[in-house]
């Protein structure tokens, strides 16, 4: 059968045993795979990350700002969607056009002191200064005036692939209707990897949205082990809870989100949020943990959680066309 692997060999928690029944009832026969050293080698990934919404698992470790520090790495990309290319540079521009130019924008979500402006006035400032950044950095992927190119989802690398080639669709529903978790971020992709030195950071963002912040944030990274017989996923991730009855001089910072992983559609809703929200701590999850393909991993921690299966893959041949007769 295809099997399980867990990161912690202690007696389950009462959380983590409402959990892996969900988890092991998709669990389906597959053989266990090894690597050859071989250059390159593709892979299909799904990743679901979920919250622990339980206070005592999350109150079992002392979550200290000086005990944190939280950052994007300078080489970072994130999944293309194919609403991406629904939104051409000329959108984004009229967007912007839409907005107060005049008002100067400084709203953000509350981590030292708040800016007194008018709920109105603030709304559109936050509008301006997102659309402003975006538009420097334009849809992903970056292309030249006029070019364009749809996505070829059997072929391309990080793209989103749709929820019905989903190994995690019973997982999905279990986390959704639980009232002790939450799924905050889903991913199914293809990528190949290759020397470990090369790995690329993946952008991963989820839950609420508060500002230019969401609740969840961070990286996943998969790469070769060292030895290149086993895939390793590296998490640098960050659950923040917010709270509008925050203690304003806290210490918690978070870095700001790099222009080139911000989803243009983002740009583009007109969320008139009007709170303000400081934060009462953040749950930081850093590990590296190294896999088999064919197995479903979960990695534990006291605030969230991750599935991961990885499955091997070969892109399909482009398919080739004769000349028509007659035809040079």
């Amino acid at each position: 059968m295809r099997s399980a692997s867990y990161i912690n060999s202690a007696a389950l928690t009462n959380w983590q045993a409402g959990l892996l029944p969900a988890c092991l009832a998709i669990l389906l026969a597959l053989p266990n795979v090894a690597f050859p050293q071989t250059s390159q080698r593709w892979f299909q990934i799904e990743v679901s990350i979920f919250s622990n919404e339980s206070f005592a698992d999350r109150n079992e470790e002392m979550w200290l700002p000086e005990r944190s520090q939280f950052s994007y790495p300078s080489r970072l990309r994130r999944l293309g969607e194919l609403s991406d290319l629904l939104v051409p540079d000329q959108m984004l521009a009229d967007a912007i056009a839409e907005t107060q130019p005049e008002i100067e924008s400084d709203f953000r979500v509350i981590e030292q002191e708040p800016l007194l402006l008018d709920e109105e006035a603030r709304a559109a400032a936050e509008r301006e200064e997102r659309l402003a950044s975006l538009l420097a950095t334009g849809p992903q992927p970056p292309r030249a005036p006029g070019d364009f190119r749809f996505y070829d989802f059997l072929r391309d690398p990080y793209l989103q692939l749709s929820a019905q080639e989903s190994d995690f669709q019973q997982t999905n529903r279990a986390l959704e209707r639980s009232a002790d978790h939450r799924l905050l971020f889903h991913g199914l992709w293809r990528e190949s990897l290759a020397d470990p030195a090369d790995a690329v950071p993946l952008y991963v963002q989820g839950g609420l949205r508060y500002g230019d912040q969401h609740e969840l944030q961070g990286t996943i990274t998969l790469r070769f082990n060292e030895n290149r017989d086993r895939i390793a996923i590296d998490s640098d991730l960050w659950l923040t809870e917010y709270s509008a009855a925050a203690e304003l001089d806290n210490e918690w910072q978070l870095p700001p989100v790099p222009d080139s992983v911000r989803n243009p559609l983002d740009a583009l809703e007109r969320d008139e949020q009007t709170m303000i929200y400081g934060i009462n701590r953040v749950f930081h999850m850093k590990q590296s943990r190294e896999m088999r393909s064919t197995e479903y991993h979960y990695i534990d921690h006291p605030a969230m959680g991750i599935v991961i299966l990885v499955e091997p893959y070969d892109p399909p041949e482009l398919p080739t066309t004769e000349p028509e007769p007659g035809i040079d």
